[in-house]
């Protein structure tokens, strides 16, 4: 049996809109098919995050991949990138306010792109991974995915925090 080939297709042959109060996507393929309730996904959404997504059904088959979102419509790109952001819920750390050790865990306080927020993480090396140098992932309790961009851009006692731990 042939395994079914990756049909690209140029940003502007979608167009993407969402139904006055329901949560999911529709997506229209020119010349092709809509998608009722569509799922956008990012190939590469550490190492290259700005290309490659990938339109799905509800039920995870690919219906075409999408190169770069710089040739769709503007209400299409916008809709997609409010998608991505929900689904790839990740707050850059910008400062460690507080760092605690509690019971069987450690906690938190930070500063993100988010705003100011306290998590908690189990086991350090478990949690926690270097992406590239520098730049770090930590996983919570609550499997939320925080991001450090650039480790050596935190202030001294941001800096200073992370030490204990590394």
């Amino acid at each position: 049996m042939d395994s079914p080939q990756t049909r690209y297709r140029d940003g502007s042959d979608i167009r993407v809109w969402r139904v006055p109060g329901s949560s999911h996507l529709r997506v229209e393929v020119k010349d092709d098919q809509v998608v009722l309730s569509a799922r956008v996904k990012r190939f590469f959404p550490l190492s290259s995050p700005d290309e490659y997504y990938s339109i799905q059904t509800a039920d995870d088959k690919e219906v075409c991949v999408v190169r770069s979102l710089d040739t769709c419509d503007a209400d299409s790109q916008a809709l997609i990138k409010e998608e991505l952001d929900r689904r790839y819920f990740s707050p850059r750390i910008s400062r460690i306010v507080d760092f605690k050790v509690v019971p069987g865990m450690l906690s938190f306080n930070v500063d993100t792109n988010r705003g100011q927020i306290e998590f908690y993480v189990r086991n350090w090396r478990d949690s926690s991974y270097e992406i590239e140098p520098g730049r770090w992932h930590i996983t919570s309790v609550d499997g939320i995915r925080f991001e450090i961009p650039d480790l050596n851009a935190l202030d001294r006692k941001s800096q200073w925090f992370l030490e204990r731990l590394l």
